[in-house]
């Protein structure tokens, strides 16, 4: 029995240590590390992310001059001509606000134009895109209509 006395003592005083380290929580040079981590994954995945959100408000604006298009040729049907037609004719954003519509229009002709307002405006690849009466579609920005469209 003397023998299991200090064996018992020693197995105490670790399981003692054990709970000490754990107690302790973490540094900070591994707190900072860490923290050096997620800002190197959010500095990364940040404008990828705000790239991807771009191009899918896109689709607001093409849809919007796609429909105010079909509104322009029926209007073209009844009234004859072009001529006299305004965004009341569809409205004057689009469905989820990210483009202002605005038209122009003669007796044989028109051309739609979406232009980015609030977050979509930061778009400097396709800018503001255009629609006319022969569905040629165009952009203000530096990158290809294909694209854009």
């Amino acid at each position: 029995m003397a023998t299991a006395f200090p064996k018992m003592a020693m197995e105490i005083t670790l399981r003692a240590a054990r709970l000490n380290f754990r107690e302790r929580g973490f540094t900070l040079i591994e707190l900072i590390i860490a923290l050096a981590i997620v800002a190197l994954l959010a500095a990364v995945a940040l404008p990828s992310y705000e790239s991807q959100l771009i191009q899918t408000r896109r689709s607001d604006g093409t849809t919007a001059l796609t429909s105010f298009a079909q509104r322009m040729e029926r209007y073209f049907l009844e009234q004859g001509s072009y001529s006299g037609a305004t965004t009341s004719l569809y409205q004057e954003h689009s469905t989820q606000g990210h483009y202002q519509l605005s038209v122009s229009s003669t007796v044989s002709s028109y051309q739609l134009t979406a232009t980015a307002v609030g977050a979509q405006s930061a778009d400097d690849e396709c800018g503001s895109l255009t629609l006319n009466e022969q569905s040629t579609r165009g952009i203000s920005g530096s990158g290809l209509v294909e694209g854009c469209w």
